[in-house]
């Protein structure tokens, strides 16, 4: 393939993806950025001057965007002009979240009630442990507030 061919089908390809709003993760936001900028054919030195910086400092965004400021890459982006959009997005259903969290505090709250029963030889099966373990993350998940994530 020659090289002009391959350009234009990473044109193509980073074109598509970034007026498609293509989600990536924010360790990938420097090499995206300096795709586009390759991809129209501008130099780091180019870039710099837009934006009245040092072409390290244009380097550095590229290679390491965690040490650069979210209004940074903003000007960076409009140089180009792009939008940056942000997203948060979760890597479970904050309901699986809660859910989680809530059997978790239901578990420090039973050892305890239950190791001062066992001390007392009134410690009740496991059968019952299993039950109340449910019925207090249940409680405990409804109505979900900062007791959750005490540790």
């Amino acid at each position: 393939m020659k090289r002009s061919s391959f350009k234009k089908l990473k044109l193509r390809q980073l074109s598509e993806t970034t007026r498609g709003k293509t989600l990536i993760p924010v360790e990938k936001i420097g090499k995206r950025l300096k795709d586009i900028r390759e991809a129209l054919g501008m130099t780091q030195k180019q870039m710099a001057k837009r934006l009245k910086v040092s072409q390290p400092v244009i380097s550095r965004i590229e290679e390491n965007i965690g040490s650069s400021r979210l209004n940074t890459i903003l000007k960076v982006a409009r140089a180009m002009d792009c939008d940056f959009m942000g997203a948060i997005a979760s890597r479970a259903p904050l309901e699986t979240m809660i859910k989680k969290q809530a059997e978790k505090a239901a578990k420090r709250v039973l050892s305890r009630t239950f190791a001062n029963m066992a001390m007392e030889k009134q410690a009740p099966d496991d059968k019952a442990y299993q039950y109340r373990l449910k019925r207090l993350t249940g409680e405990l998940a409804a109505d979900p507030g900062p007791e959750l994530w005490e540790e």
